[in-house]
């Protein structure tokens, strides 16, 4: 499970250390893709591959699930890391996801996040007040 907050740098080639609890995870490779929300998503290739086959039952005439494709496998690469624990993340996904040099590491459960920090800031208002949070979630019925 990847869970947490990690600040971490890109170098000059494009690339990102890996937190070192999420090495393990990533054993074998990862696919990283666009997210849904102005950030980059990196999913071991099990999990990855569980995505493809829930969106590949949706159907082909709907356009939502079209566009769902589209964002997800033609924003898709296939990375290793490297012996030092560091993956790159193609060009064209640090544009769409507006990565600079830092960066914000987030995990999610079966999958981890990457931000750029103005972005990360953004979002982590909606968390931060109390009343909006309580909403967002309400329809969710989360029981413990």
């Amino acid at each position: 499970m990847f869970f947490g907050q990690f600040d971490h740098n890109i170098d000059d080639k494009g690339r990102i250390t890996i937190p070192s609890q999420y090495r393990d995870l990533l054993e074998g490779g990862a696919y990283i893709t666009r997210g849904l929300d102005n950030c980059l998503m990196v999913l071991r290739m099990d999990e990855f591959d569980s995505l493809y086959h829930k969106i590949r039952n949706l159907s082909i005439t709907n356009p939502k699930a079209r566009d769902l494709s589209r964002l997800i496998f033609a924003n898709a690469a296939l990375q290793e890391l490297d012996n030092a624990g560091r993956i790159l993340i193609p060009q064209f996904l640090r544009d769409s996801a507006q990565l600079q040099k830092k960066i914000k590491v987030v995990g999610i459960g079966p999958f981890f996040e990457i931000w750029s920090p103005a972005n990360w800031e953004g979002k982590k208002i909606q968390y931060d007040d109390d009343q909006l949070r309580s909403k967002q979630f309400e329809d969710l019925e989360i029981t413990f």
